[in-house]
């Protein structure tokens, strides 16, 4: 057996054989992403599509559960299908990563939806959503999602931006914990949360989605990088997305000075 499908051996030791046997092709194709509707057809997957278009492997595909499919036990099977190419039809039999949003909810047929998060946080109760989450990571589980792009923690003091409702609100501290329950009740679940965004994105200049930020290094640790700082150390959070705008003419998807640690 190759060492990095080996699972009595250490994390470490697996990731690094399985690098050293990776070609460029295949490396570069676990960076990548694509929608369902790229192998669907007729609500069908269409197995020549994959075989011709993934043949490297894949790293992702996002927005699963709304795509081309509906009904969960179709998306199970789609999943078991998936699945199945990537282990037993290419070279290193790399499964693929099968994301959805989950903010408030499994997103599709038969998914319960929940409160917007701002909702939520205004019930002042960590453990009620941390309950939620679990619910809302065994529907995600249940048709083979393994990834969350969710919890928005994003600390939001300006109710212009459209994406206020999507938050915990203007409070880090509140924000914070509600982050921190949320990211334990679904990876209980074995699904990676993907906290969202990384740095600062609510704070944009007159609201606007994606403008400019103007924030003090100071306040930006203190205040938009805290949620994220406990989301890594008290929930070990599988990964962070990046921000889409720029703090003082910085792109927020490159190294923050001073803020590698997080």
């Amino acid at each position: 057996m190759e060492k990095y499908k080996d699972p009595a051996l250490p994390v470490d030791e697996r990731v690094e054989d399985l690098l050293s046997r990776m070609t460029l092709e295949e490396k570069a194709a676990q960076l990548c992403g694509n929608l369902a509707v790229s192998f669907m057809e007729d609500g069908k997957v269409d197995m020549d599509a994959l075989r011709e278009q993934f043949s490297d492997g894949q790293g992702r595909f996002t927005q699963y559960s709304l795509v081309g499919i509906a009904d969960p036990m179709v998306i199970a099977e789609v999943t078991n299908q998936l699945q199945h190419f990537f282990v037993e039809e290419t070279r290193l039999g790399i499964p693929v990563a099968l994301q959805s949003e989950n903010l408030c909810g499994y997103p599709a047929a038969g998914g319960t939806i929940f409160p917007s998060m701002l909702n939520m946080a205004s019930t002042w109760q960590p453990e009620l959503l941390e309950a939620v989450a679990d619910i809302i990571g065994q529907e995600s589980k249940a048709v083979g999602i393994n990834s969350a792009m969710s919890p928005v923690i994003d600390v939001s003091r300006d109710p212009r931006w459209g994406r206020t409702y999507e938050t915990f609100g203007e409070d880090p501290y509140l924000v914070s914990q509600m982050g921190i329950h949320y990211i334990r009740g679904m990876q209980q679940h074995g699904i990676g949360c993907i906290a969202k965004h990384f740095l600062g994105y609510a704070e944009s200049q007159a609201g606007l989605n994606c403008a400019a930020e103007r924030i003090g290094d100071r306040e930006l640790y203190e205040t938009f990088a805290t949620p994220f700082e406990a989301a890594a150390k008290e929930a070990n959070v599988s990964g962070m997305m990046a921000s889409y705008s720029e703090i003082d003419g910085k792109d927020c998807a490159q190294p923050v000075a001073g803020y590698d640690g997080i």
